[in-house]
């Protein structure tokens, strides 16, 4: 089989490359293991504009929110679902000086934060909740059904290899690379954590990181909000199911779910949530990214053989789509790929 550009990995940045060069008739094969572990298949699928708790602007916010919206939208109605919503996100005060860092925060990023009028939900749903803050414009994407429904479709494409991917077994050509049957003109790994195997380039200082989160049924939580306080709660598509979460730990023993993890987290919503919740499901995953905190995009040369569309980190949702749509337009036009995630600034 003849080729002109070969996927590693078929999580968020494999989907999102893929759709970008389906949708500019660019012909691709996918390789990936179906692995339901992985980071993309765990993740929340938050895009905030701000970040920390002093709530500053994300880096590309402005850039990314109405080019996500767009995006999400578009490949939603490829497969003829909704995978994005736009949703406020409640912030909780539980003391005074919260609350007053976020009125300062809110003249100088008015377009992203606000103190509401009037409550848009009762206090008494959460303990000590003193105070309301939101967020807005905020997006919820439905990961798993995007990357599950996208799957599908690469399946009835005949795109899509499931099975593991051997970096042993890749073979560089004169035209490009060889891999068992099939031949491709440019390979690109979109293969998140699996990237550390590969041993693919030591100058990289990549920063994996491991985060948890806990499927909850919560019974009266209104859920055309997501809320935040120490903790994200974000509502499932499943009437009366969250994810709360998540952890983000530099240094971890195993990937596996921990119990610490959890009695910390059910103790943090004890002490935050009026009205009972049940836990359902813990998760775990490895995130890739990069010491910086920026991904990696592009290739290793001018001849664009070899190329790079990983190191999200927790920002997979917003970064993948408006990066994978960069690296097909620097396929296509030679276009600049932006230089603080352009991975050749390692070189």
């Amino acid at each position: 089989m003849n080729t002109d550009v070969l996927i590693i990995g078929q999580g968020i940045s494999g989907t999102w490359l893929s759709f970008y060069l389906e949708k500019n008739g660019i012909d691709y094969f996918v390789i990936d293991q179906e692995n339901p572990h992985t980071a993309s298949r765990q993740a929340g699928g938050l895009i905030n504009p701000v970040t920390g708790r002093n709530k500053v602007k994300t880096w590309l916010a402005d850039q990314l929110l109405p080019f996500c919206m767009t995006a999400y939208q578009q490949i939603g109605d490829y497969l003829g679902i909704a995978v994005v919503e736009s949703k406020a996100i409640i912030e909780c005060f539980t003391n005074p000086e919260a609350a007053a860092l976020f009125s300062r925060r809110v003249k100088e990023n008015p377009q992203y934060l606000e103190i509401p009028n009037a409550n848009p939900i009762q206090l008494n749903l959460f303990q000590n909740c003193k105070e309301l803050g939101l967020i807005k414009p905020a997006l919820v994407v439905n990961v798993p059904l995007l990357l599950s429904q996208w799957r599908a479709k690469l399946r009835g494409l005949g795109k899509i290899g499931e099975y593991n991917f051997d970096l042993n077994h890749l073979i560089e050509t004169d035209k490009g690379f060889k891999y068992q049957h099939i031949s491709c003109k440019r390979i690109i790994f979109c293969d998140g954590a699996t990237i550390q195997e590969r041993n693919i380039s030591t100058s990289i200082p990549l920063a994996p990181t491991k985060g948890e989160a806990l499927i909850l049924k919560i019974k009266g939580l209104p859920s055309s909000y997501v809320y935040k306080n120490k903790l994200t709660l974000l509502p499932l598509a499943e009437t009366d199911y969250w994810w709360v979460g998540s952890s983000y730990e530099w240094a971890f023993e195993h990937t596996r779910p921990t119990s610490l993890f959890k009695e910390q987290t059910v103790l943090a919503l004890e002490k935050w949530l009026a009205i009972p919740f049940e836990v359902i499901e813990q998760r775990a995953a490895v995130r890739m990214g990069t010491m910086e905190r920026r991904p990696l995009v592009g290739f290793d040369s001018p001849e664009k053989k070899w190329g790079l569309l990983n190191g999200m980190g927790t920002k997979g949702c917003s970064l993948a789509p408006y990066f994978a749509s960069q690296l097909v337009e620097n396929m296509i036009q030679g276009s600049a790929i932006d230089p603080e995630a352009n991975c050749t600034r390692f070189q």
